[in-house]
Parts: C-alpha cells; structure tokens; sequence
C-alpha cells in the first residue's frame, strides 16, 4: 500500500521524535545515574526548620559535577505537592557524598509544622543538568517542636511513601466513553517521586451495593513516568451475572494505576468514575 507523502513526512517526523526521546534518556542516564538523595529520609523529622540536612551522594566517575540550587515544596493532607521556592543556591561540589544545611524559612509565607520534599539541581559541566526528589519529611515551628509528633500522627502513609503527584486525568468524572475506544490520560507533577508505571486495570463498580469488582487488566508493561502519558484501552463489556436482576446500567467503572517510585515503593492510584456509552443510570 502506498503512502502518501504527508504520511510518510508524519511518520519520519514521529521517528524522529522517539528517536530524540531515547537520545534525551540515554544522556541523562549517562549523567544522572548513580546520583541519589539520601537525606533526609523517608519520615525524618526536624524541630529546626533553619538546620534541615540535605545528603546528596554519587557514584564517581569522570563527569564534574557540582550542586546548585535546592527547591522545596509542600506536600498537603491530601498528597497535592505545591512550589514554594529556592531557599538555597549555594555551591557545592559534589564528588562521593555533599551534605548541606538548609534554612527553609527563607521562603517567605512558609506554614509550619507541615510535610515538604526537596528538589536538588546537580550541574554537569559537560551534559544535561540533573533534578533529584528528596523523601518526604516533616519540620515544626522552632517555637513548637512538639508539633512534629502531634501534628503528623494523621499524615496518610501514602504520601510518606512518595504515592502523590499522579492523576487519572480523564476518563473525566461521569464521563461517557466509547468503549472500543478508550483514552486514558495520565498527569504526573514534576514533584513526584513516580518513576515508573507497571499496570492498568479496569473495576466496575456496583451503583447501590457499592461492590467492586476486577474488570479486565487493560495493560502490563514498564513505562518511565513522565508527565504526560496516554494508554489506549478497548472495554469488553461485561455482562451481567445470569444469576442477578442487575443489568449494565448499574454499574460505573474505573481505572486503577500501579507505579513505582524512585524508592522502589509501589503506589496505587485511582481514575475518577465513569459510565460506558448506554450503561449509565
């Protein structure tokens, strides 16, 4: 079969975008691998928000490579990070392991106590620069240290783990879809701490009984998260139990979304509910 020649110019030009996709990978890989935030950890705690230690630790090799600038951003009870500033720009060189103290109050408006996570910019001198995500940790006002135990024994265990920052975009809420064909988008905060999605399964879920219920697994794969995804899905419509007076009109369906983060935990993240063209109340 012939192509035409918008055809052909359109699949060149999508080769070339994969093709600078995978160039774009292999060279942050080159300069980023090996590069990890150890501190602070997972939960860490601090009752000093001007003293907060900030560990960044390599695996040496050729490549110079120096930390330039630390971002911060909250984390709130509901897993939504939010930008808050540059509170340090100083140098240092990063050679097996660099540790610098952090004063968090330079950000103007800061609320304390309250969850935060660090983003670490690591500059090479001769490739891409590097953004590294700190665990999620906690700091309480100078004034009220004990609001570091009191005020987080309700932090979900999720968003200490680094589950947040991932949305099911669509299927919108009470969307109607098609089911031969079904687009799935995925949005992924530049703060999270996702790195790889790994399945998508397919639940109905029971209008008045509220009983859930494995559909289909809709894909199985290992995909690096990036900010924007897109998995297409074809729905089976299923039928309604032999043994039931239900009908397909009382059920909603939705996605669940299984991914990995940068500390190898796995994280689970739901779509809203939606209908199947002709099978909503």
């Amino acid at each position: 079969m012939r192509l035409s020649l918008i055809s052909f110019i359109g699949l060149i030009a999508i080769n070339a975008q994969f093709t600078r996709a995978d160039e774009i990978e292999d060279a942050l890989q080159k300069f980023c691998g090996g590069i990890k935030v150890t501190g602070p950890t997972q939960g860490q705690q601090f009752t000093d928000p001007t003293k907060v230690v900030v560990v960044v630790e390599r695996e040496p090799n050729a490549e110079a490579k120096v930390i330039n600038g630390v971002d911060i951003y909250s984390i709130d009870s509901n897993g939504t990070p939010k930008y808050l500033g540059t509170p340090s720009k100083e140098i240092y060189n990063l050679n097996t392991r660099a540790q610098m103290t952090v004063d968090i109050t330079k950000i103007q408006g800061i609320q304390l106590p309250s969850q935060f996570e660090f983003r670490v910019w690591v500059h090479n001198e001769a490739g891409p620069d590097c953004t590294l995500m700190s665990q999620v940790f906690q700091v309480a006002s100078a004034t009220h240290s004990n609001d570091v135990s009191t005020g987080f024994q309700s932090l979900s265990v999720d968003i200490d783990r680094g589950c947040f920052g991932v949305d099911l975009v669509k299927p919108k809420l009470g969307e109607h879809v098609q089911a031969k064909r079904v687009a799935i988008q995925i949005k992924k905060d530049p703060s999270s701490q996702v790195t790889n999605y790994e399945s998508l399964d397919l639940y109905k879920v029971h209008i008045d009984s509220r009983k859930t219920e494995l559909v289909q697994k809709s894909w199985v794969g290992q995909q690096r998260a990036r900010e924007l995804f897109t998995i297409k899905d074809t729905i089976q419509k299923p039928d309604a139990s032999a043994n039931s007076n239900d009908t397909l009109s009382d059920y909603a369906y939705f996605y669940r979304l299984k991914g990995l983060t940068q500390n190898k935990e796995s994280c689970t993240f739901t779509s809203h509910p939606f209908y199947i063209n002709g099978h909503s109340p």
